[in-house]
């Protein structure tokens, strides 16, 4: 269950850091294009600023040659006229000239802001790339840290219910033996008491059997911790 809200958190992030990178590339490329049309925009005023020079030169050069051809009827006047038609070309041109280069002006200005946009925009995309990429470092180290914790209780898990069955195999093999002393104790008793042993036989066996009981845990005990003697005595009776 964990693994998957942590997958989940994961995607959630990435898929909000995405859609951020992708309105950022967006809005790059409508800047890429608004700058593609400053740019035709300031080639076609070229353009028509090399036009209106050559119309103008044209239209110069055609009233040059009307003039020349009336050269013989009133070259004074031809002189005037020719003077006024180049002060006026010459006024024409510089207007047309002035009005380029603002245009041409106008539209480098255009141009860098748009240039200085598109580098905010690249810097702003640097930092949600920085941000996504905190983020996914954040749930991967949530993630490993909840792979160790979880690791770490299995394992203390395990650890408890082997020293649980270490212990418990401990106390059976305990009893075990305490039972197989109280049979070879009991043993011991029957013998001396059938009373087929001589004197030193008997105490060889009660030392023993006290050498035995002296080993065993006090609830497996002889009852009311009587002499071992009383009760061989008791039995050869019986």
């Amino acid at each position: 269950m964990l693994k998957l809200f942590n997958l989940l958190v994961v995607i959630i992030l990435f898929s909000g850091c995405m859609e951020s990178t992708q309105k950022l590339d967006r809005k790059k490329d409508e800047l890429l294009e608004r700058k593609a049309r400053i740019e035709a925009r300031l080639q076609k005023a070229r353009e028509e600023a090399d036009k209106q020079k050559e119309l103008a030169l044209t239209k110069m050069q055609q009233q040059i040659e009307k003039l020349a051809l009336e050269r013989s009827k009133n070259e004074a006047q031809k002189e005037i006229a020719l003077a006024k038609i180049k002060a006026k070309q010459a006024l024409e041109l510089q207007k047309i000239e002035q009005a380029y280069k603002l245009k041409e002006l106008e539209l480098k200005k255009q141009k860098e802001l748009l240039e200085l946009e598109n580098q905010k925009i690249v810097a702003q995309k640097e930092i949600e790339l920085k941000k996504q990429f905190l983020y996914l470092s954040l749930a991967a180290l949530v993630f490993i840290i909840v792979v160790v914790l979880i690791i770490l209780y299995f394992y203390k898990k395990r650890k408890d219910k082997l020293i649980a069955y270490h212990d418990n195999l401990e106390k059976y093999f305990r009893l075990k033996e305490n039972e197989a002393k109280v049979a070879i104790a009991n043993k011991i008793i029957d013998t001396i008491a059938e009373g087929k042993l001589t004197p030193e036989q008997e105490q060889r066996l009660l030392g023993v059997l006290k050498g035995e009981t002296k080993e065993l845990p006090k609830e497996i005990e002889h009852k009311d911790e009587e002499p071992i003697e009383a009760e061989v005595e008791e039995k050869r009776d019986g």
